[in-house]
């Protein structure tokens, strides 16, 4: 690739106009903090890889230990964690050894169940849902996944909540996308995501201790957002003394 671009680009014009542009000018966003610290389990392996490093920084600052974990290769979750964030990835590509894995979906299913702050977001959504393709996935949500065959519903979308949640109130809003083939039986309807060229639909299963959905969303647009889930995780802190 670079041996093509050499011959193909003129390098140093692009340099040259790159350079004639005017600076950038912005407003570095205000993230309130350090609040209280607490233990967040962050799921992170080759089936759940994709997280916006800016929405865990401000996690960070906003008191969070981040506690990775694999789903692929962990019996158990980490032990003494208040909050779990199931990002984004390709579990479709390792259903067969999520699906036996069954202890670690067992102490998913049980923590999700008996109240652990939750964020799932696409392929995290889709390992708590019933299966993928036939592999008994955590059993969290209602829902079978399957291969749509094509991009399903994507691009940038603006998420507005239709009930009060961990998250947000009803009517708020923050920005994020969807890049999925995979699609699932029932999607949740608790947020209305909108696209730029007016196309809506409703989705997200989101509740006072969950969020989980295949719109991953970025915190900084909104950091009420994640000022929400902290304030969650603090509060399962407290509760388990």
């Amino acid at each position: 690739l670079a041996a093509a671009a050499a011959l193909s680009l003129d390098l140093d014009g692009i340099i040259r106009l790159a350079s004639s542009a005017e600076r950038l000018t912005y407003e570095e966003p205000f993230i309130p903090g350090p609040g209280e610290s607490f233990r967040l389990g962050v799921a992170l392996d080759r089936a759940f890889c994709f997280y916006y490093e800016d929405s865990l920084d401000v996690l960070r600052r906003l008191g969070a230990e981040i506690v990775y974990f694999s789903p692929l290769e962990d019996s158990a979750l980490p032990d003494g964690i208040h909050g779990l964030y199931l990002g984004g990835g390709y579990p479709e590509l390792y259903k067969e050894t999520l699906a036996g894995n069954a202890s670690m979906r067992s102490s998913v299913r049980e923590a999700v169940r008996a109240g652990l702050p939750t964020v799932a977001e696409c392929g995290g959504f889709m390992y708590l849902c019933e299966d993928i393709a036939g592999s008994p996935m955590c059993g969290v949500l209602p829902g079978k996944c399957f291969d749509s065959g094509r991009l399903t519903r994507f691009g940038y979308v603006e998420l507005t909540a239709k009930k009060d949640n961990m998250l947000c109130r009803a009517g708020e809003s923050i920005r994020g996308h969807e890049f999925h083939r995979w699609d699932a039986g029932e999607t949740g309807d608790c947020f209305r995501a909108e696209k730029a060229d007016g196309r809506a639909w409703d989705c997200v299963f989101a509740g006072d201790t969950i969020y989980a959905g295949f719109p991953h969303f970025h915190f900084l647009s909104n950091i009420s957002f994640a000022e929400g889930f902290c304030a969650a995780c603090v509060k399962e802190k407290h509760r388990n003394g």
